[in-house]
């Protein structure tokens, strides 16, 4: 069964199935799907729960004990795989696939991907989670689209938006769902009802902090460590919280990932921008980044935002701020000559 990330709730309210597989792009759409799922799950009594990430030199026999270690006194079981390379390797997909086959009657697999290449549907994980599993596709939402998606979120907390008003919210979160989904949690914070004005829009998105975010990854993108250092310092010091941080670098990071494939699958750097829909004042800094950067170092760039995400929820020990930091200097370190 395939549903889109809108159709999830209804689905729950009804039954929740045994395997769940979701992907995508979107990360606020995955995100709020495993949320969903998560609140599904208690609900249901699955309370014992383990979860995974995937990176670097994952140790697969875990997983394929998972459903081995059962507490007496817990709920049902509940496993989360996360594998944000989409790329778990010959022992994930032969441990994925088992795990399949082998999973107990009252369990719930939860298996979480990025973008799925037209190289990655046809790996035999993929293919029998497809088979198996209620699959929920999170797709891009276009720049082209993100209006509509913006206003459909107003709407279900009874919010209209003046036309200007709509406009400048578009122009300012730069088509990010998580920051315009933070920037519709702050309207409602500021009481705002009926219609969203200019106004509004200005007092919410408009402040410093989200500009100077934007400023943080432009620098990064444009190699310049000691202009990012200084706003990554004021930002701390302002009381920006690393989860905060870390939405908008990952979405940025991950823009560049998929754009990253789409050049070593084939295109040139301005054709995946424009798959990418990245906006044409953008292109002029993130052309020459794609151009010049290996796809590995992106890779990299990847695996230590999955690092700070697990420090940040206390899977991983370590400082946020610390990873942070080093993510912002893998970021923006000028590549030797």
């Amino acid at each position: 069964m395939k549903l889109s990330s809108n159709e999830l709730a209804k689905h729950l309210a009804k039954a929740i199935h045994s395997i769940y597989f979701i992907s995508g792009v979107e990360d606020l759409l995955i995100i709020e799907s495993l949320d969903q799922i998560r609140k599904a799950a208690i609900s249901n009594d699955f309370t014992d729960k383990v979860a995974f990430t995937v990176s670097g030199q994952f140790n697969w026999s875990e997983v394929d004990n998972c459903f081995k270690n059962q507490s007496l006194f817990g709920g049902k079981q509940f496993v989360e795989i996360h594998i944000p390379s989409s790329k778990p390797g010959k022992k994930g997909s032969e441990a994925i696939t088992n795990l399949i086959a082998n999973l107990p009657e009252d369990a719930l697999l939860v298996v979480v991907a990025g973008k799925l290449e037209k190289s990655t549907k046809q790996a035999k994980w993929v293919k029998e989670l497809l088979k198996h599993a209620t699959v929920i596709d999170c797709q891009k939402v276009y720049l082209s689209q993100f209006s509509s998606w913006l206003q459909n979120r107003l709407t279900a907390y009874d919010l209209g938006i003046d036309r200007d008003a709509l406009e400048m919210f578009v122009a300012l979160t730069e088509g990010n769902l998580i920051v315009a989904k933070q920037s519709i949690e702050r309207l409602l914070m500021m009481e705002v009802t009926g219609r969203v004005t200019m106004e509004d829009v200005s007092q919410c998105v408009a402040d410093g902090a989200h500009f100077d975010l934007f400023q943080l990854t432009e620098a990064a993108i444009m190699r310049k460590p000691e202009r990012v250092h200084r706003i990554f310092e004021r930002l701390k010091s302002e009381g920006m919280r690393p989860e905060q941080m870390l939405a908008v670098l990952y979405w940025e990071i991950k823009n560049l990932m998929d754009a990253s494939l789409d050049i070593d699958n084939g295109l040139s750097v301005k054709q995946a921008m424009q798959k990418a829909n990245i906006w044409q004042s953008k292109q002029k800094i993130i052309g020459p980044y794609l151009a010049s950067q290996p796809k590995e170092k992106i890779d990299q760039l990847v695996h230590q935002a999955c690092k700070v995400d697990n420090v940040i929820k206390g899977v991983d020990l370590g400082s946020p701020w610390e990873e942070i930091g080093l993510l912002l200097f893998m970021f923006s370190v000028p590549e030797p000559a």
